[in-house]
């Protein structure tokens, strides 16, 4: 999981989070079309690990909910 963090002028406005397998490319392509000269501040991290809760019951297992901790790191280009 990527995850790109993108404020404006120092307020926050989303995320943009992609775990596709050309997830680091997905996000270096928005990050360029968010320039800092437009007031974009970027901040980017990747899942090192995650953690998940599982049901189980007769019908077998299941995931409910999936918590990914991320690190930060530089923007790909």
């Amino acid at each position: 999981m990527h995850r790109l963090t993108i404020r404006r002028n120092g307020r926050l406005l989303g995320h943009f989070d992609s775990d596709t397998p050309w997830a680091q490319e997905a996000v270096g392509e928005v990050a360029q079309q968010l320039s800092p000269a437009q007031g974009f501040e970027l901040t980017y991290q990747v899942a090192q690990t995650e953690r998940r809760i599982v049901e189980s019951s007769p019908q077998g297992m299941r995931v409910l909910s999936i918590e990914h901790h991320f690190v930060s790191t530089d923007i790909p280009h």
